[in-house]
């Protein structure tokens, strides 16, 4: 077959258009009409056509991975599945990232600790959330590892003691040891071995004052017994230190407030 005329795209005008026969037969990507030296009346045989099809198609491939990782730094998975989403054929996805990777656009070791040096200053997570993220990114476990190095021991307790401060602020009205067991639970969940979230929390609560508990205790107690007036006394009574009980407040250390403030049931009720 010969090619009989090529015309350049208007809306794209990196992609060219080939005729053959007077007839649009495919178009290709500038480099590789350059490539393949493509010009009219070129002959070309169903080899050729295959083997430059093919090539365009790592080349919009290519083009595709470089405006994705535009935004920023991507893993190749990410790329991958950026590229299935795009409906190119696995084989076609493998040369682009080979091209990639000489290209020097693909390096999951410098993407993970790139990432883990981001998270660590931007984020609150815990390495072991940033593990999981890398994880999904496909990662491998021996790069997860040399990159999680870079979040040494004492940053993550200082971002661990900075979000504890935070939950502690917009949880003032807890007990002291329900507001503890908030902050190792949710420092866990973030992230945090259970070791470095006890030792957060416990930094965190070093202002939390015993006279601050009793302002607490006593806020919640009044809620409550508002709450109860209409139970009677002794229902009254059992189910507000129930409830007592279950927001963190100890059972001496409800039973000394009421003595302190000579709380009366039976008057709570007249």
């Amino acid at each position: 077959m010969k090619i009989t005329s090529i015309s350049q795209q208007q809306k794209n005008k990196e992609r060219y258009n080939i005729f053959v026969a007077g007839k649009y037969l495919f178009s290709v990507d500038e480099v590789v009409l350059t490539k393949y030296q493509l010009f009219k009346d070129r002959e070309l045989t169903e080899e050729d056509l295959a083997e430059i099809q093919e090539e365009d198609a790592i080349r919009r491939g290519l083009n595709k991975a470089i405006q994705y990782l535009a935004h920023r730094v991507r893993s190749e998975k990410e790329i991958r599945t950026h590229l299935a989403k795009a409906e190119m054929e696995p084989d076609e996805i493998s040369l682009v990232i080979k091209r990639l990777a000489e290209m020097k656009y693909i390096n999951d070791l410098e993407f993970a600790h790139l990432y883990v040096r981001t998270q660590v200053n931007t984020t609150s997570k815990g390495p072991r959330q940033i593990e999981r993220e890398l994880v999904t990114k496909g990662i491998t476990r021996e790069y997860i590892e040399e990159a999680l190095a870079d979040f040494k021991d004492d940053t993550q307790l200082e971002n661990a003691v900075k979000l504890a401060a935070k939950i502690v602020n917009r949880s003032r009205k807890s007990a002291k040891r329900q507001l503890q067991q908030k902050l190792i639970t949710e420092l866990i969940q973030k992230g945090y071995t259970t070791d470095l979230a006890k030792e957060a929390s416990a930094i965190a609560l070093e202002d939390f004052s015993e006279e601050q508990e009793q302002d607490v205790l006593g806020e919640q107690l009044n809620k409550l017994l508002q709450r109860n007036r209409r139970l009677g006394p002794a229902k009254c009574r059992q189910k507000t230190i129930t409830s007592l009980l279950q927001k963190g407040f100890s059972y001496d250390t409800i039973q000394d407030y009421m003595r302190e403030h000579e709380l009366d049931f039976e008057e709570e009720q007249d």
